[in-house]
C-alpha cells in the first residue's frame, strides 16, 4: 500500500512486454538486468554452459566474460523481456540443447538432437513477479525456437514447493503450455517436452 492507503501500482503485465533475443547489440541490456539489485550476477546464466575451453567457470567475473564471449560469437543464449519504457525486466534462457551441458535431457526415437532446443532458467525482476511472465516467456521461447529451426522444446522444471532449482521454472506452468513429462533429471527436475512442428 502507498502512504495514502491506496494500493501501489503494479509493474507491466506479461502481455505488455516485448521479447527480443540477446545478441551483441543487446549485451548492455543483458548486463544491466543481471547486475541490477537482486539480479543473477553470481551465475551469469552459465550454470548449464561451458566456456570456450569446455570448462565450467567458477568465479563471477569469469562467468560474465564467458557469457559475453558466447553472445559475441553468435551462440544463441536466450530472450530479454522489455517493458513499455524499453527497459529489460526479465530473462529466459532458451538455446539449442547441443550448446548446453548435458543435464538430463532425453533423446526421443527418430528425432534430430541438433534441432532440440531447451529452456534452462528464468529471471524476473522482483517488483513484477506473479503476473504470468514465466508463462509468457515459455510462449515466446517456443516461438523463438521454432523460427530458428527447432522441432522440439525441452525444459527441466521443478514442482512449486521444491527447495532447489526453482530458477528452472515450475511444472504447472509448462503443463499449461502443452509440455509433457518424458523423464527425470536428478531428484527434483522433471524433463518435459513440447513439439514445435
Amino acid at each position: 500500500m502507498s502512504a495514502g492507503g491506496r494500493r501501489a501500482p503494479r509493474g507491466p503485465s506479461a502481455r505488455e512486454l516485448t521479447f527480443r533475443p540477446v545478441d551483441p547489440s543487446r549485451w548492455p541490456d543483458f548486463e544491466h538486468l543481471f547486475e541490477a539489485r537482486g539480479g543473477p550476477k553470481t551465475c551469469w546464466c552459465m550454470h548449464f554452459r561451458r566456456d570456450e575451453h569446455g570448462r565450467t567457470p567458477r568465479a563471477k567475473g569469469s562467468r560474465k566474460r564467458a557469457m559475453e564471449r558466447r553472445i559475441e560469437s553468435g551462440i544463441p543464449a536466450g530472450l530479454l523481456a522489455y517493458d513499455a519504457s524499453d527497459q529489460p525486466v526479465a530473462w529466459c534462457s532458451v538455446a539449442p540443447r547441443e550448446t548446453l551441458v548435458n543435464h538430463g535431457g532425453v533423446d526421443l526415437p527418430g528425432e534430430d538432437p541438433a534441432r532440440v532446443w531447451a529452456i534452462t532458467c528464468f529471471y524476473v525482476k522482483s517488483g513484477i513477479r506473479g503476473q504470468g511472465i514465466m508463462s509468457r516467456s515459455i510462449e515466446e521461447a517456443a516461438d523463438h525456437a521454432r523460427r530458428n529451426g527447432g522441432t522440439s522444446l525441452e525444459a527441466y522444471p521443478v514442482v512449486p514447493d521444491s527447495p532447489s532449482y526453482r530458477f528452472c521454472g515450475f511444472t504447472p506452468a509448462f503443463e499449461k503450455q502443452g509440455f509433457v513429462e518424458v523423464g527425470r533429471a536428478g531428484l527434483r527436475r522433471h524433463v518435459m517436452r513440447r513439439p514445435l512442428v
